[in-house]
């Protein structure tokens, strides 16, 4: 897996806070997608999760989660679907491929690249769905990409 530290900038983004099972998350995509269509609204990434709950515990039970888009504008609220700005700050980045059945082998990759390089992650991971059950039916073809918030100590 090959990593990079990438800086993310300023963003509009649309967001629904979630806490219940994982299994939710299709729903949700799909609520978030479906809006971006009736509206016409301009996006500039794929959908993306942010896990509150630790990542490798969010099938034991309900899971505290983001889902949301990255937005070319400003765009009004609807339902649950909040409207936020998120600031630039740098992560580390790696691309899991393939199922996610095993995707806690990518993060132990990417600490592991964090703690040699002395970057303190700072905050929830977030995964962004490149490739995956919203735009693909092949498990073996998903392609994730993992960002770490970091600072580098």
């Amino acid at each position: 897996m090959e990593s990079e530290v990438k800086i993310i900038p300023d963003e509009k983004l649309a967001v629904i806070n979630y806490k219940g099972p994982i299994e939710d998350l299709g729903i949700l995509i799909s609520k978030i997608m479906g809006w971006v269509e009736a509206e016409e609204i301009e996006v500039l990434s794929e959908p993306f999760v942010v896990y509150y709950s630790p990542r490798h515990e969010i099938n034991d039970g309900d899971a505290v989660y983001d889902v949301g888009i990255v937005l070319k504008d400003d765009e009004d609220e609807k339902d649950v679907i909040r409207v936020v700005d998120m600031l630039e700050h740098k992560v580390l980045s790696g691309i899991h491929e393939g199922s996610n059945d095993n995707i806690m082998d990518t993060y132990a990759q990417l600490v592991d690249v964090a703690q040699k390089n002395s970057y303190d992650i700072i905050g929830s991971p977030k995964e962004v769905l490149i490739k995956s059950f919203h735009n693909c039916d092949d498990e073996n073809e998903f392609i994730t990409e993992i960002q770490l918030p970091i600072i580098e100590m």
